[in-house]
């Protein structure tokens, strides 16, 4: 059976992908396309319809994935259409391999990044990419870096997939690359276990993990709540007791996934409420959301805390001992050092009847 990339309608295209592979410094080529034949047979390649006759388009990039979904890759079909290896010498592929990943940079913007010299650099020498697949994963590259945090932090998430596809996953070629641009921009070492680098540039390595348990379910990275106001607390126990009203819990903590739907609440006017325990660990993550979201404390006054305890030993509750020093709480200065006085933890489960 004939080879369909043999056809002689698609020989100025793989004439076309190879000088521009090889050329160095651009990640896309020009095509005209003359007859009916070429377009059906172009058509073939890049699964859609194409036109005669016309000036076509080709991205690297793009070229590569339809033939990776037809089973090959472009590097392959190049090499079996032309009976020789892709590829230059020793000493052409450091100048061309810096001006890919530069040209790269240059179309999202990013090549003046204080980062962008040093991570071109890098790839070079450490990114372990040979030079034939070089412009394609470059552009592919600069896309991603153009979509993440790598200044402010972030106030939105998504995840690994919705960016690149499986390619982002841990130890890929695309990863690898990317991550070395994400430690360079935030001036960290590439870490073994890089989700907290991921999540500092607006990435979630899986948009269903660590889902947010709200009063209608858990919540995931594409899911849209919408609530007049929320109450944010700590414990799942508050659904359990048939809490009136809306609720979102973090029962994790102050997460990712729980910053990104706390922002987009924010964002669209929610009015914000946060309930924790009184606690050390408890009054940070109540300050935490705070200043996250704008929001206000609800129940955690010292007054709160007084009135818990007195009713709570009251009716023989054996209290846990505060351990640690409570930060200063920022709605209520006087709520640390009453605690500290105190000496006795306030958890929300010890207060489930008072809040229901």
């Amino acid at each position: 059976m004939t080879n369909p990339y043999h056809r002689p309608e698609l020989a100025k295209l793989w004439q076309l992908a190879r000088e521009t592979l090889e050329g160095g410094g651009r990640s896309a080529f020009s095509i005209r396309v003359e007859d009916a034949a070429t377009a059906e047979a172009l058509g073939e390649v890049l699964r859609k319809p194409v036109a005669h006759p016309a000036r076509r388009q080709i991205s690297l990039a793009r070229l590569d994935e339809h033939l990776r979904a037809a089973g090959t890759t472009l590097v392959g079909v190049l090499e079996s259409v032309h009976g020789r290896p892709v590829g230059m010498t020793a000493e052409q592929e450091a100048p061309t391999a810096d001006a890919v990943l530069r040209f790269a940079l240059r179309e999202h913007r990013l090549d003046a990044r204080p980062w962008a010299a040093a991570w071109i650099e890098q790839v070079r020498r450490y990114g372990k990419i040979p030079q034939p697949a070089l412009p394609m994963l470059a552009t592919r590259a600069a896309e991603v870096l153009s979509r993440m945090a790598l200044d402010a932090p972030p106030r939105a998430w998504v995840s690994r997939h919705s960016l690149a596809g499986n390619d982002l996953d841990d130890g890929r070629p695309l990863a690898r690359i990317v991550l070395r641009a994400a430690a360079l921009a935030h001036g960290v070492d590439v870490p073994r276990d890089p989700r907290t680098l991921w999540e500092r540039c607006g990435v979630l390595r899986d948009g269903l993990a660590d889902p947010v348990l709200t009063t209608n379910g858990h919540l995931t990275l594409d899911s849209a709540p919408e609530f007049a106001e929320i109450t944010v607390c700590r414990s799942p126990r508050l659904l359990e007791s048939g809490f009136p009203g809306p609720l979102l819990v973090l029962d994790h903590g102050l997460t990712a996934q729980a910053r990104h739907h706390l922002a987009r609440l924010a964002d669209r006017g929610t009015r914000i409420r946060c309930h924790g325990d009184f606690t050390a660990d408890g009054i940070r993550l109540v300050d935490d959301v705070l200043a996250w979201t704008g929001g206000t404390a609800w129940r955690m006054s010292a007054t709160d805390y007084r009135d818990a305890v007195a009713a709570l030993l009251t009716q023989g509750v054996e209290l846990p001992t505060l351990t640690t020093p409570p930060p200063a709480a920022s709605w209520d200065a006087q709520l640390a050092g009453t605690m500290a006085a105190t000496g006795l933890q306030v958890t929300e489960e010890h207060v489930l009847t008072t809040l229901t």
